[in-house]
């Protein structure tokens, strides 16, 4: 009898063969059935942005001051979502839809019904109220989504950056968005936080010099991170450890100093990107000042914060005439704080702003003067 059946390594190959199939087709279609799910939360948040304005429109020609919920505008059923909100910001509905069951880990955070971003999350930040009592997750996802009108410049929050730093105040020093502006530098455009007071004192270098500028200086590694050097990071270190890791990237531009003859960008000028900077001389006082190279109006503009500043002399801004408004305490007292800006004309020197607010030169390796940084959330 001829009986024909499979060998054993036959049968071993085969297995083999769909094992390998099954670790190739599982994920792809897991992934779609993801993104399937994640398409139907968004357009379900979209259609609901989209009937709470209506029934917003309806209710405000009949003069109707209800509550607009989502099931009074959507077939939500609790099987599907573990919560629904409806937020108006001038009229346009913001939804925030948060799953469970079939879309569980899954949440659309101030949707509309134009766009509504499916994030793997279980929950989303509380809608932004207050610049001093809202968390940080929650003023990163308003600065996100250009949700910022219940925060206004100028609004400070405390901010603990641990046993050796202290206890400081930041603020809200810029929120003309990039895209309004025509500048290199990210600097002074954007979502922009700065320290309202000085946080400590450091020299600028470790040897009198300029050169390199800003991302060459001692000052810029105590700030930042930097790949291989180690001891870096100091204060950006203290400030994710208080308001977490949502500080983003800015392009930076900085001035040069008399020893520097060549300069990655124009006018040999320098470029870096960094979590935490310095603020340059026009930033502060909104003009040009002649020995800082990257101080024109198309490097970089003046913060909001000090280009509103009221100065009580019937001026509003901080100018290079009335700069009460650029001085900042260390402790009980006023003190000077370093700006990123080395001085074109001399090889060893750098800009500072002053106790009166005015400022100065001071050589690199000079006092150890107050660090006064600011950071972008985005």
């Amino acid at each position: 009898i001829n009986n024909k059946a499979f060998t054993l390594v036959e049968l071993l190959a085969v297995i083999v063969i769909l094992a390998v199939i099954l670790v190739i087709a599982v994920p792809s279609i897991m992934s779609t059935i993801t993104e399937s799910r994640k398409g139907a939360l968004a357009s379900s948040a979209k259609l609901i942005a989209s009937s709470a304005e209506t029934a917003y429109i309806s209710n405000q020609t009949l003069g109707i001051t209800d509550e607009i919920r989502c099931e009074d505008v959507s077939n939500y059923t609790e099987e599907d979502y573990k919560s629904c909100d409806i937020t108006f910001v001038d009229g346009k509905a913001k939804v925030t839809l948060v799953g469970q069951g079939k879309f569980e880990g899954m949440a659309v955070c101030g949707g509309t019904k134009e766009e509504a971003l499916v994030k793997m999350k279980n929950s989303c930040p509380a809608a932004p109220l207050s610049f001093s009592t809202d968390s940080w997750e929650t003023i990163s996802e308003a600065a996100k989504d250009g949700n910022t009108s219940k925060y206004n410049v100028g609004d400070t929050k405390t901010v603990n950056l641990g046993t050796s730093l202290g206890t400081h105040t930041v603020r809200i020093a810029n929120k003309t968005s990039c895209s309004e502006v025509n500048v290199t530098s990210q600097t002074a455009c954007g979502f922009v936080i700065e320290f309202a007071d000085i946080i400590t004192t450091h020299a600028m270098n470790s040897n009198n010099t300029n050169v390199g500028g800003w991302p060459k200086s001692a000052m810029y590694s105590y700030l930042n991170v930097v790949p291989g050097k180690e001891g870096s990071g100091t204060i950006y270190n203290a400030l994710v450890s208080a308001i977490g890791d949502i500080i983003i990237d800015t392009t930076v531009v900085s001035g040069h100093g008399y020893g520097d003859t060549k300069g990655e960008l124009a006018n040999n000028n320098f470029g870096s990107t960094d979590k935490v900077y310095l603020l340059s001389t026009r930033e502060v006082w909104g003009t040009e000042l002649g020995n800082d190279t990257a101080g024109g109006n198309t490097i970089t503009r003046q913060l909001d914060y000090y280009a509103t500043y009221d100065n009580k002399n019937g001026t509003i801004g901080v100018t290079t005439s009335k700069y009460a408004g650029a001085k900042k305490q260390n402790g009980d007292e006023a003190a000077y704080w370093w700006l990123r800006s080395a001085f074109s004309s001399s090889t060893d020197a750098f800009y500072t702003v002053i106790d009166s607010g005015s400022y100065t030169l001071t050589s690199a390796t000079g006092t150890a003067f107050g660090v006064s940084p600011a950071f972008r959330l985005g």
